[in-house]
């Protein structure tokens, strides 16, 4: 007589051996739009909450600029800091970043507007963002999708001529995403550093829709219930195989 495994032994064997087999898993540890205030975990220095005005609708589907994002004028630092992070091995960070008005890149008149993140002092990004003149060199270049706009006036008004922004999607840049942390606890910095900085009024940047995810690839510790689970599952297999031999 045949005696097939099947049904709710499969089942058992299944669900067992899958509870060993997790590889990874995220957590978002912080998330904001600005839409419901500064956030506790931020300070902002001179950052202020604005309106996005022209940025609005700027993103791909499920993230785009809207309603207010968080406003910073240049030279100014603005510091997230996180506690009681879960056990993970990496982070990622992610957000839409606005560069406003007159930034001037990485020219000699004024000479640099450099956008940096430091992650627990340890500078992790460095780039320059022109707006103004055609003449003036921007470092940074945006990967496939990273560009949501260029030298577009999207409603904020500097001196002069130079009433263009730029608007950039910063989660599909590969230096934010899955880089080595293991502490419970992490503080990161964002400002624009150079020799030519000005107030709000002339030149700014913003984020928008900021996340940090943390990653582990350590599986999580069974419950006991998992345990009987599988052991359950090795039995069936056992008994069944018993069953074919005989």
């Amino acid at each position: 007589m045949m005696t097939t495994f099947a049904g709710p032994l499969r089942t058992a064997a299944l669900l067992g051996l899958a509870a060993f087999s997790v590889q990874s898993h995220a957590v978002i540890v912080f998330s904001s739009d600005f839409e419901s205030g500064l956030p506790a975990s931020i300070s902002p220095g001179d950052a202020v909450l604005t309106g996005v005005q022209g940025f609005s609708g700027l993103g791909p589907t499920g993230n785009q600029f809207g309603g207010s994002f968080l406003r910073s004028p240049t030279g100014n630092v603005v510091t997230l800091t996180l506690t009681d992070l879960p056990t993970h091995d990496a982070l990622s960070i992610g957000f839409l970043f606005a560069a406003i008005d007159s930034l001037d890149g990485t020219g000699t008149f004024p000479s640099g507007d450099f956008f940096r993140i430091d992650i627990d002092g340890v500078n992790r990004f460095r780039e320059s963002f022109a707006n103004a003149l055609d003449s003036q060199v921007q470092s940074y270049v945006a990967p496939a999708g990273g560009e949501l706009a260029r030298k577009q006036d999207l409603g904020f008004g500097g001196p002069g001529s130079f009433y263009r922004d730029s608007a950039y999607d910063f989660n599909v840049d590969g230096r934010f995403q899955s880089f080595a942390h293991t502490a419970s606890s992490v503080t990161i910095a964002f400002s624009i550093e150079g020799v030519g900085i000005q107030p709000l009024s002339d030149e700014s940047w913003a984020f928008d829709n900021l996340a940090v995810t943390a990653f582990s690839t350590t599986p999580p510790i069974p419950e006991p219930s998992t345990y009987a689970l599988m052991l359950a599952g090795l039995g069936a297999v056992a008994w069944a195989q018993r069953r074919r031999a005989r």
